[in-house]
């Protein structure tokens, strides 16, 4: 073993896997790899400004101490591979580097024992040699100080997805060998002399404040090291040396060189933004989506007075509005001033962000100047299924070297093959799209969170259909604001039925980030703009005059019969009809019962329980039939029976809209899809709404008596009440103006009053439901000013933690079985298995059925070629009866054999 102060050569910090194939040195010495990760993220912050600016404004430290203090901190992350229990794990290298094989087990990783280190070896040589510019001539002993910067020790010793574990019975001298902790404190002083530089910095004076501070940024520091030591660990750029040279000598020559060219393969570095802004700069009128009158919230966003700090915008303004394009423009103006480097869009479902995808890729190289690449990823669990989120993917090298051309791919999507590797790298893109969860999963204890919320301090975030979320999802979205407004981030929102007390939960969340208190909101004005920023809340009524003001007539109906009725006469005047259903199993009646009346290829069923490729097939026929470009011989007299699909993810118009009762925000959704583009006279706008019977004094089984699955779709029967008595009294719905007196009638504080006391058994019910997922929600949700560490109920092994709460569901794979060979449900020439997977309750199908034979042996032998099926997939083999019907065995939750049905126009039903 070697002796002295080059003894940290002795140690090996990454070695060629098992299997992988043999190129160059079959290791890489530590010491090494602790620079390679320095050096990425010197260069990630030398060539990020807004980076190097988030930093500065949360550490209180200016530049060059930043862009010496950070990259020496990055070089300790590692410090932990120099215990003997880690460099066992490969006993030839140790035994060749060291003339020895150690003997102890490895009970803690090397992130954690890093921390051990921290706290006692490297925070004495960092007082006794002032690495960190504190002030010795002060009254505070050394602990004092180090309890401030803690929070940055556990930030980089946290470098794979998570927290450091810190046991207190557990000491540094049972974790290291004196040899082991000698090399790794003559390393850290090496890199001190190496990184640090040799500048002269005021002492910094100690201040309770400066561990808020440090807290705060502890957080992106994590994700700035997990980050640096993704890109710092690729052997393209960083191949393994094991020659011993002087560490200044590999800096140079081999680290900073590697870093260079692993960051702008990476594509992680921004794209200069173009200064062409409002809705003419992005959205041209002669290129699609062609708007040629940008709406009044379209042209108050170009224009409004700005100021380059963090800032919440909420946009409130009917559905066809153009909030979509109004945010981006927003969006964009604000990069302008520095606020962001690109964008992420959180949307409530994955057909909603697949959509909106498509639209943003067509436009948002606009945002940029035309010389450089910027990168769009889609990020939801089916985007591998997206072929233009594939076709967007570019080979590698390319980024590196190819850049556009005067006027060609302006409007085509592109990503760095390393950011489409998996969706925790997709907010670090320029652009992302995705569901929400994907950002909600950036304050929920999950691996690599921190990477997330990297990503999106230095983008700019935009969620869609705010008012969609549940009490749960809201509660984690008001904390996920918090976190961007105290990284100095933006956020932009959108609605069209968005509650007061939702607006100000919304606001208070992120002046609370910001270290103030909000204001209460009062404008109950719509269309409104409502903006917080550190100086000031306001809130701006738009002039809806100029707008196109849309009434819709409500009719109320209680009988279904009358229902059929008007759809069998609508069809024969040559109308589309739409009845949007409150449940799968109510769609499938009323489908069934309206084929009897109409021409089957008339009647369209489109719901969420159909195999995911026979649901895309439907989705285009649906679009193809009642969308936007949908032509009048093809939509005339057909008629589509959907669920909540239809509310969000598809631009539909329908001639007559039929709805369920439904809550208010809803029914407002639904009635958008009505006469919703210019196509002629079609007289006037009506919306049919079944309810059960009004009556002053509902009995407590009101709602559920008429629909009885749809009584636990929607469970404030209460509310319900109050929605089907305001739609009777106004009998009409108009929008934009009376949006305000619609949603506050139901959700209001003073609406609730008005419910009948036969009701409020059930209200309250489900008022505490809601108050226990606030309070779940609460308890999973991150705290900024924690800092990144371990709290005693997060980062809990046995916890289990969710974007969503609700019912669990199960993922069938369905596969036709014809006595000898399994092949997909759905034909496709690529990701058939893929596409034949539909998402059922966990309560219908629980697990697999138990097959022997044949049957068993096929199964084998596809759950060798299917990765996840027999653990979170499972399969279901269906046979062809006699009837014609396709049937396969399963298991529901309480363990009992089920039959499933699936049939290509009803999708999925359980046998009775």
């Amino acid at each position: 073993m070697k002796t002295g102060s080059d003894n940290y050569y002795s140690y090996w910090g990454k070695a060629q896997r098992e299997g992988e194939p043999e190129k160059g040195a079959g290791y890489h010495l530590l010491v090494y790899h602790c620079l390679d990760v320095a050096a990425v993220g010197q260069k990630l912050l030398e060539q990020d400004p807004l980076l190097m600016h988030r930093f500065t404004a949360l550490t209180g430290f200016n530049d060059d101490q930043v862009l010496h203090l950070i990259p020496f901190l990055l070089a300790l992350h590692d410090l932990g591979k120099f215990s003997d229990r880690f460099q066992n794990l490969k006993p030839d290298l140790m035994e060749l580097l060291q003339g020895n094989r150690g003997s102890r087990r490895y009970p803690i990783r090397h992130d954690s024992m890093a921390l051990y280190l921290f706290e006692q070896d490297i925070r004495d040589l960092a007082w006794k040699k002032n690495w960190f510019w504190m002030d010795h001539d002060l009254p505070y002993a050394e602990d004092e100080w180090f309890e401030i910067f803690a929070p940055l020790f556990r930030a980089v010793s946290g470098h794979h997805g998570e927290p450091p574990q810190h046991d207190e019975t557990v000491s540094v001298d049972s974790l290291f060998l004196d040899g082991d902790r000698a090399a790794a404190r003559d390393f850290a002083v090496q890199a001190a002399t190496l990184l640090l530089g040799s500048g002269s910095y005021p002492p910094i004076e100690y201040s309770e404040g400066w561990f808020e501070q440090f807290s705060t940024a502890s957080w992106l520091l994590a994700g700035l090291v997990t980050l640096s030591d993704w890109l710092g660990s690729n052997r393209t750029f960083f191949p393994f040396q094991t020659e011993a040279m002087d560490l200044a000598v590999y800096w140079k020559n081999f680290a900073q060189k590697g870093a260079e060219d692993a960051v702008r393969d990476a594509g992680v570095l921004p794209a200069t933004v173009s200064s062409n802004c409002g809705m003419a700069g992005l959205f041209p009128p002669d290129l699609p989506p062609k708007i040629t009158s940008p709406s009044p919230i379209q042209t108050y966003l170009s224009s409004c007075s700005l100021t380059p700090e963090p800032r919440l915008t909420i946009i409130e303004e009917t559905t066809g509005g153009g909030k979509t394009e109004a945010a981006l423009v927003l969006a964009h103006r604000l990069m302008n001033y520095g606020c962001g480097e690109g964008i992420f869009m959180g949307l409530p479902t994955m057909a909603t962000a697949d959509s909106l995808y498509g639209r943003i890729a067509q436009t948002y190289q606009r945002m940029y100047t035309g010389d450089q690449r910027a990168s769009v990823v889609l990020a939801t669990s089916a985007r591998d299924l997206s072929d233009l989120f594939k076709k967007s993917v570019l080979p590698p090298g390319q980024w590196s070297h190819e850049q556009y051309k005067p006027g060609e791919e302006t409007a085509s999507a592109t990503c760095t093959i390393w950011l489409a590797q998996n969706r925790k790298k997709a907010l670090l893109a320029q652009v992302g799209v995705g569901t929400i969860d994907q950002a909600l999963m950036a304050v929920l204890p999950f691996r690599h969170q921190s990477l997330r919320l990297l990503g999106l301090a230095r983008n700019i975030l935009i969620v869609d259909e705010v008012h969609a979320y549940d009490p749960y999802m809201h509660t984690v979205l008001c904390g996920l604001l918090k976190f961007q407004a105290a990284f100095g981030g933006s956020a932009i929102l959108l609605s069209a039925t968005l509650t007061m007390a939702q607006r100000q939960d919304l606001t208070s969340a992120f002046c609370a980030g910001l270290g103030r208190r909000a204001k209460t909101l009062t404008d109950e004005t719509y269309p409104l703009i409502t903006m917080a920023t550190a100086q000031d809340v306001t809130e701006t009524p738009i002039d809806s005059s100029a707008a196109r003001v849309r009434t819709v007539r409500v009719q109320m109906v209680d009988d279904s019969a009358d229902v059929l009725e008007q759809i069998v006469r609508a069809a024969g005047d040559g109308r589309c009809v739409c009845w949007v259903r409150n449940t799968i199993d109510d769609a499938i009646n009323a489908f069934n019962e309206l084929n009897t009346r109409l021409e089957s290829r008339q009647v369209l069923l489109f719901h969420a329980r159909f195999a995911l490729g026979d649901r895309l097939d439907i989705e285009k026929k649906v679009l193809d039939t009642f969308g936007k470009e949908s032509l009048d011989p093809i939509r005339r007299g057909m008629v589509l029976v959907a669920t909540q699909v239809v509310e969000q993810s598809l631009d539909l118009d329908f001639d007559l809209m039929i709805t369920d009762l439904a809550p208010m925000d809803l029914i407002i959704q639904r009635a958008g899809r009505l006469h919703r583009h210019p196509r002629g006279d079609r007289g006037e706008a009506v919306m049919v709404v079944l309810a059960p019977p009004l009556t002053r004094t509902p009995d407590p089984d009101w709602y559920k008596r008429v629909f009885p699955k749809g009584g636990y779709v929607y469970p404030n029967h209460g509310q319900l009440w109050l929605t089907a008595q305001l739609l009777d009294t106004k009998g009409k719905i108009v929008m934009p103006d009376g949006a305000r007196d619609l949603i506050e009638g139901v959700f209001g504080d003073g609406a609730q009053i008005r419910i009948p006391l036969s009701l409020l058994p059930r209200e309250v019910l489900v008022d505490g439901k809601k108050r226990g997922d606030i309070s779940i929600a609460r308890l999973n949700t991150l705290e900024v000013s924690d800092g990144y560490r371990r709290t005693p109920t997060q980062w809990v092994e046995e916890a289990h933690v969710s974007t969503r709460l609700g019912q669990l569901t199960s993922t069938l794979v369905l596969a036709r079985w014809d006595g000898t060979t399994l092949t997909p449900w759905y034909s496709s020439n690529q990701n058939a298995w893929d596409l034949s997977q539909v998402h059922i309750a966990e309560k219908k199908v629980a697990s697999a059925a138990v097959f022997e034979g044949e049957l068993g042996a096929a199964v084998k032998r596809l759950e060798d070629q299917i990765p996840g099926l027999g653990k979170w997939l499972i399969l279901v083999p269906l046979s062809c009866t006699s009837a014609g019907t396709w049937e396969g065995p399963a298991r529901n939750d309480a363990d009992e054999n089920v039959t499933v049905i699936y049939d290509p126009v009803l999708g999925f039903m359980m046998k009775n």
